[in-house]
């Protein structure tokens, strides 16, 4: 099973996570993509909305996506959300899978910050999508072996870095968040049941509704 890694806050899921999500599915072949919101995310702020908030969230937004689906692998366990320590599990429950880590460009250019990014990637291949504002730099020896969207690897095999083929989506967590409390309406990048479930909820400063 090729299975596909996506994590973050998702504070809350906008329809940039989407098409990166989509990106990765289509692109590599995935037989399933994992959204998966951090508890608490060790290189950032502590989200606004809860984590079983966010992961209801998720849970609307990729309601009618095929092959994406909501995860609490992280949401679960106390403590920090480490990417190590989530593949170690899956490693260790299920050996049989070859996992696709999906990461936005510049969570991968800040890789070697986090705990144990060789084991990291000695343990998921890495797939890389694009970010406003962020360009991969990386030249001569310097340079991960790339291969093509759509290139196939055998479980176990070496680990490799693959980059997705698609527009950037201008769009942020925080500016939506920002958005929603000034009160704005509609909401450019919220798909219909996350706003309203932010709108029953009260999040970010939203009046609560019934």
């Amino acid at each position: 099973m090729r299975l596909g890694l996506f994590g973050g806050t998702f504070d809350p899921p906008h329809d940039g996570h989407l098409a990166v999500a989509r990106a990765a599915r289509d692109q590599l072949g995935l037989d399933r993509v994992e959204l998966i919101p951090t508890r608490v995310p060790p290189h950032r702020h502590a989200p606004s909305a809860s984590a079983p908030d966010r992961f209801a969230m998720v849970a609307l937004a990729v309601l009618d996506e095929p092959r994406l689906v909501p995860s609490p692998r992280e949401i679960v366990r106390d403590g920090v959300s480490y990417t190590v320590e989530t593949l170690e599990r899956l490693a260790t429950q299920r050996p049989e899978v070859e996992p696709f880590l999906v990461l936005g460009l510049d969570s991968y250019l800040d890789l070697p910050n986090w705990k144990q990014p060789a084991r990291i990637t000695e343990l998921a291949h890495l797939v890389i999508a694009p970010r406003p504002g962020a360009r991969l730099a990386l030249r001569g020896e310097d340079r991960p072996r790339l291969a093509a969207p759509g290139a196939h690897t055998s479980a176990g095999g070496p680990r490799r870095v693959f980059v997705l083929e698609m527009e950037e989506v201008p769009l942020s967590a925080t500016a939506l968040r920002e958005a929603l409390a000034r009160g704005e309406t509609p909401i450019r990048g919220l798909c219909g049941p996350v706003l309203r479930y932010v709108r029953k909820r009260g999040l970010y400063g939203v009046e609560e509704t019934d």
